[in-house]
Order: structure tokens, then C-alpha cells, then sequence
């Protein structure tokens, strides 16, 4: 059965899971919880690739346009867009397989190498610099990595669907390799690890201690340090904006780059995992991309060059 490209890497992803799962049985204490999930997950995939294929029936094509829609504008969305709420199903139940895998956390690895790079751990020198306003601005700025992965997917979807399903496909590549690095070394980051090293606290405003306990109560797993995945995605937001919507590029530069800094001063990154971020997503964004085409072409053989990258 012919499946589209984001379908195939998410059934991809619950398998690689599932078996996970399944080989830490033992080590983990409710591993039928994670099965339970990926199991309804899978019933969701299931819904659609059904939508997928009959999408492509009605519409002549595995992609859309040239052609009638085949299915109504809010299916088509959903269709399109469901990764926004598969993402994150996936991330939460990593939480109990990352330690179970890879054992405790090795923050001391990602100190070290800050402080080989930089004689200092970079949090806590950054203290000279706390203010109410400026914590309460990073903390905004954190936050917008849960939006412009949206925006940007909307515009480029609005404009050209067949762009849209490219980036999202790309994007959600992104997720799983970051998501990947996350079993390579396990750590709690900065705000845990060299809490007894800080003397300043961030947390001193209404609205920077929403935002943490926010961020604290939705992000379930933990271990979820190197590399930055908000930097990594961050990042391959900007690179799409800047090949495919310059204006979009210009406007989202300002936010990322805030977004980017953030990550360090609200200690939820050492600057290892910025720098390891910003070199995978100049890595997977062309690899993703490339990896869609590919099987955008296993689909339909005779698919014309108008899919591709431009």
C-alpha cells in the first residue's frame, strides 16, 4: 500500500517506538502506558492514511493540486496538519524511555564542554545581566518555539499546499532527529544541574514564572537537553523562510535569534546544545528535504519536477 511521505515516517517513528518499548519492558515501571499511546497513535496514522488515499483517489495525485481538492477544506487541514498535536504525543513519551536506555543524566559531559570552550559555565556568568525586564522578555521569546513552526506552516500552506506538506514533512524530520539526539547524551540542563552554582533566581515575575511553570507542567520528559531542539527547530523554521518566504525570513529573524538566547539565559540549555542544534538543522533541512522528494516519487513514478525543492 502506497502511503504518503508523512505518513510513512510517522508509522516509521511508532514502530522504531513501539519496539523500543518493548525491549525495555522490564526496565521501565508502566511500559504499558507507552503501548497503550502508541497504540491509539497508530489508530490515528491509521484514520490518516485512509484520508491520504482517498484524498489522492478523488484528486488524481498523492500531493494535491493540479486538480480538484479531493476531500473538504477542514479535512484536508487536518490531514496536513495533524503532526501539530503527533509531535508532541510522541516527545511526551519519551520521558520514561530516554533513562530507561541510556541510564542517569550526564549533564557533567555538556558542562565540561562549556567550560572547555568557554573557561565558565555560561549560566552562571550570565547572572550579571538578569533583570526583571530582560528575564520576562527571554521567557517570551523561549515560548514562541511552540508558534512559528505554525505560522510559518500556515503561510506556506495558504500560499501553495504542496509547499506546505514539504515543510511539514521536512519539519517533522527535524522533531526525530532531535528527538534521536536526546538518547545520545541524556541531561536535565543548566536550571537542575548547576542550580546550587546560581545565585540569582529568574523566576521573580509574574510573568516569567508563568511561562517556566508552564513549560515545566506541559514538557513531561526531561531528559531533553542536547541537542536544543528549540534552537534546532527554530533554525530550520529560518531556513525554509529564507528559500521559500524572504519576507517571512526577515520578520521571524529578530524572534529566533531571541528565541535562540533564551535558550542559555533562562538555563534551560548549555551553549553545546545551541551550537549542537544549529549544526543538525542545517543538516536535516536538506537531507529532510530531499528524503521527501524521494518518496514523494515512490508514490507516483511519473510525479513532474513541480514537487521538488525549488
Amino acid at each position: 500500500m502506497r502511503i504518503r511521505p508523512l505518513e510513512a515516517i510517522n508509522l516509521l517513528s511508532l514502530t522504531v517506538l513501539t519496539a523500543l518499548t518493548l525491549a525495555l519492558f522490564r526496565r521501565l515501571e508502566r511500559p504499558g502506558d507507552n503501548l497503550l499511546l502508541y497504540g491509539v497513535m497508530g489508530l490515528g496514522l491509521a484514520l490518516m492514511i485512509g484520508l491520504g488515499r482517498r484524498g489522492q483517489h478523488l484528486s488524481g495525485g498523492p500531493c494535491g493540486p493540479p486538480g480538484p481538492p479531493g476531500l473538504p477544506p477542514a479535512l484536508r487541514v487536518l490531514l496536513d496538519f495533524y503532526p501539530a498535536a503527533f509531535i508532541p504525543f510522541v516527545f511526551s513519551s519519551l520521558g520514561p524511555l530516554i533513562p530507561a536506555a541510556r541510564g542517569p543524566a550526564r549533564d557533567d559531559l555538556l558542562i565540561a564542554a562549556d567550560r572547555a570552550l568557554f573557561g565558565v559555565d555560561v549560566t552562571v556568568w550570565l547572572e550579571r545581566f538578569v533583570h526583571p525586564l530582560a528575564t520576562d522578555f527571554f521567557f517570551a521569546a523561549y515560548a514562541t518555539y511552540y508558534f512559528l513552526p505554525l505560522v510559518l506552516g500556515g503561510l506556506l500552506w495558504g500560499r501553495d499546499p504542496a509547499e506546505g506538506r514539504r515543510y511539514i514533512f521536512t519539519l517533522t524530520f527535524c522533531f526525530y532527529v532531535s528527538y534521536a539526539g536526546y538518547f545520545t547524551i541524556p541531561a536535565l540542563g543548566p536550571r537542575f544541574a548547576l542550580a546550587a552554582e546560581q545565585s540569582v533566581s529568574l523566576e521573580t515575575t509574574p510573568v516569567s514564572a508563568s511561562i517556566a511553570r508552564s513549560i515545566n507542567e506541559l514538557e513531561h520528559t526531561k531528559l531533553d537537553v542536547f541537542p536544543s531542539g528549540h534552537t534546532m527547530i527554530a533554525a530550520a523554521v529560518l531556513i525554509v523562510a529564507f528559500r521559500r518566504m524572504r519576507r517571512v525570513f526577515w520578520i521571524f529573524l529578530p524572534i529566533t535569534a531571541s528565541l535562540m538566547i533564551a535558550t542559555v539565559y533562562c538555563r534551560y540549555h548549555y551553549v553545546v546544545d545551541v551550537l549542537a542544534g544549529l549544526l543538525l538543522a542545517f543538516l536535516t533541512v536538506p537531507l529532510g528535504d530531499r528524503l521527501y522528494s524521494w518518496l514523494t516519487r515512490k508514490v507516483d513514478p511519473d510525479l513532474g519536477p513541480t514537487s521538488r525543492s525549488r
